[in-house]
């Protein structure tokens, strides 16, 4: 099923609300938003549930980043997993780009590390370049969404492509971190 604009907005609102929530009732930790990248109007569906089983299962699995809570929410608007890590907000964004850069379908998650002030800490901030777009390869991601450069359809089409080819990738995995 499709998913409005004005349901896009609320998810993000009710996403920043739970993210203020997490923050207040664990303010010694380090949070982190996981969304799974999912182009086009349908956020929920068998890939992006496979996603965010695979995630969820990595995130348990591995033990290196520490976590202290786990909660996984399957919406309409798309699966949204949130950890608290016992580690320093710097530390936890690093290793998370490490999980997006070097994991097989870490392409496909999107971590998000909430600072204390409830907004997210950027790849630049801390030493790392922006995503690459996952067609083209040239250029940040950003720069392509912006330009509109690809159609939703061969976005999805390379998801889907990434996602077949790594699903079975295990979720012990050595990052070489």
């Amino acid at each position: 099923m499709d998913v409005t604009l004005d349901e896009l907005l609320q998810s993000r609102d009710n996403r920043h609300q739970r993210h203020v929530d997490l923050l207040a009732q664990y303010p010694e930790g380090t949070l982190v938003s996981v969304t799974m990248v999912m182009p086009g109007p349908v956020k929920s569906n068998a890939i992006s549930l496979a996603l965010a089983d695979k995630a969820e299962a990595f995130l348990q699995q591995n033990q290196f980043l520490q976590i202290c809570f786990l909660e996984r929410r399957d919406l309409h608007t798309g699966s949204e997993i949130y950890f608290v890590s016992r580690l320093p907000l710097l530390e936890t964004k690093r290793l998370c780009c490490l999980i997006e850069d070097r994991y097989p379908l870490g392409r496909l998650w999107d971590f998000d590390v909430i600072r204390p002030d409830s907004t997210p800490l950027s790849r630049t901030e801390i030493g790392f370049d922006p995503r690459r777009c996952i067609i083209c390869e040239n250029e940040p991601s950003i720069t392509c969404i912006r330009a509109r450069r690809h159609t939703k359809p061969d976005l999805y089409a390379r998801v889907e492509q990434i996602f077949n080819q790594f699903k079975d990738t295990p979720v012990i995995y050595d990052l070489g971190i």
